[in-house]
């Protein structure tokens, strides 16, 4: 069976960089990387990852313009979205939008895991 697979988008290099092993180690292959939500939004639609793991807090296009922009072009889209700011109003936002679930910075490797097969399943 072949691995799942991930568009991971965040701003940050360093945390793409750190969460790319430790999805690789849960299993997923990271198959595209963006810095913001219209890279986010163009890797989707290229790729079309079985899971986008979705940053808030971006440049330019931030996390929940770029979750709306994917799900209106990709109702089935799975997105879980990865949020540093103990933002709850926010997550409760893509949540409706239709998000899948969410993850906190710093991201623990076992809920990762736990919380991305759930969403692929």
């Amino acid at each position: 069976m072949s691995r799942p697979t991930v568009l991971l988008c965040d701003d940050s290099r360093a945390l793409r960089m750190l969460a790319a092993r430790q999805l690789s180690d849960c299993g997923f292959d990271v198959v595209g990387e963006a810095g913001n939500g219209n890279e986010a939004f163009d890797q989707y639609q290229a790729l079309k990852p079985d899971v986008v793991l979705l940053d808030l807090v971006m440049p330019e296009c931030d996390g929940k313009q770029a979750l709306g922009r994917i799900l209106a072009q990709d109702p089935d889209a799975r997105v879980v979205i990865l949020s540093s700011l103990g933002a709850q109003s926010d997550i409760e936002d893509c949540l409706k939008l239709g998000a899948k679930s969410y993850l906190q910075k710093p991201i623990d490797p076992e809920v990762m895991d736990r919380v991305l097969h759930e969403a692929v399943a």
